[in-house]
């Protein structure tokens, strides 16, 4: 595959993400952004395809993904995953798994969820 061709899938990843998270999950860019340690606006510039993530943001992405994946495993609704994303975690000492989000913390929510999906309880 070409160098531009690799990129347009990849830009196309990010976007599917994106929306996955605004959509079902209730983040906007701002949140995002956060998640990903970048600017709302650059998540924009993402979106529209004006820019390309950085290798740091890409990996942020495939945290994103995972946690989008295992929500969706895991809880029947989008409703259900918002409800997990905004109730306090005992595995995550108590804190909502949306405010590590907002802190670029995606690992420990990954790793919450692979616990919850291996049928340990939160």
């Amino acid at each position: 595959m070409t160098d531009a061709l690799v990129k347009e899938l990849e830009l196309k990843a990010a976007r599917s993400t994106f929306d996955k998270f605004r959509n079902d999950y209730k983040l906007d860019n701002a949140d995002l952004g956060a998640a990903l340690k970048v600017d709302r606006r650059t998540i924009q510039r993402y979106r529209s395809g004006d820019s390309y993530p950085t290798r740091r943001v890409r990996n942020g992405l495939v945290d994103l993904r995972e946690i989008s994946i295992l929500l969706d495993e895991i809880f029947k609704t989008p409703d259900g995953a918002v409800r997990w994303l905004n109730s306090p975690v005992p595995l995550l000492m108590g804190r909502r798994p949306i405010d590590l989000i907002q802190k670029g913390k995606l690992e420990e929510i990954v790793t919450a969820l692979e616990t919850y999906a291996s049928g340990a309880f939160l």
